[in-house]
């Protein structure tokens, strides 16, 4: 469970989406691109576990009309994408800088970067800032804390396992050696003490899964400049649909300065 996904079927693009390919290591990752004005910081659309870029073209779309350059992505294993495995963010930092790489090279950029990405597209984002620095902003949604922490809070969650159990540290450890990754590297509170990009954090509601307190220790650590915004009653992942989702992240990119 923690290195499988699920596919989701994809749609072909519609204008003024056009389709494009990332090469990230030795896997090639589905892309659509929309091309706004060059005065704008691109925008890079990341999504979560087992969904695709096709759901949020509409993100993308008001971040178009706003006149950004918008990437949407598909993570590793994902939607049009190659791989089989998932990191949860640990392997996906290196596809969100994949995709910044092959923006540059298409020209976009120049008045750098802005990041969106939910759950574990928040994690893979804020670690890319954490290293990136042409990003300028970041708007994360539920990001977890650590990928031992979050593995740990599944089990209890989902299985009613204690932190304790020995299966939980041991299905880590395959996980690892599957996947090819160091679980501890995958740490989203350590990585938002080394971004200087603006952080606007999102916490869902009605989300057991990412709670406040889990969304916090992120935000605590960010040296700032940073904003928190509830979306009062959106399940994971939903806060697009909730009431003052776009007043609250259009101010945070007018004050931004992107």
């Amino acid at each position: 469970m923690l290195v499988g996904t699920v596919r989701m079927g994809t749609l072909e693009p519609w204008a003024p989406w056009e389709q494009t390919w990332v090469q990230s290591g030795d896997l090639r990752l589905r892309a659509w691109l929309a091309r706004g004005e060059a005065d704008r910081a691109t925008a890079v659309v990341v999504h979560g576990l087992g969904d695709s870029l096709d759901s949020y073209v509409d993100i993308g779309s008001v971040l178009n009309r706003r006149g950004h350059s918008v990437l949407l992505l598909d993570l590793r294993a994902h939607g049009g994408s190659e791989g089989r495995l998932t990191t949860l963010g640990g392997h996906e930092r290196a596809d969100v800088r994949a995709a910044l790489a092959a923006a540059r090279e298409r020209g976009l950029g120049e008045a750098g970067f802005v990041l969106f990405g939910t759950s574990m597209g928040a994690v893979s984002v804020i670690r890319a800032a954490a290293v990136e620095g042409d990003v300028r902003a970041v708007v994360a949604e539920a990001p977890y804390d650590s990928y031992r922490g979050t593995v740990l809070h599944h089990a209890r969650l989902f299985y009613g396992l204690p932190e304790w159990f020995p299966l939980t540290a041991a299905a880590i450890r395959v996980a690892e050696w599957r996947a090819g990754f160091d679980a501890d590297e995958v740490d989203t509170v350590a990585a938002a003490r080394d971004v200087s990009a603006a952080l606007l954090l999102i916490i869902d509601g009605e989300d057991p899964r990412m709670p406040r307190s889990v969304v916090r220790r992120v935000f605590d650590a960010h040296p700032g400049p940073k904003q928190m915004w509830v979306a009062q009653g959106a399940p994971h992942s939903g806060a697009s649909r909730a009431s003052g989702y776009w007043e609250t992240v259009l101010a945070f990119l007018d004050d931004t300065g992107v």
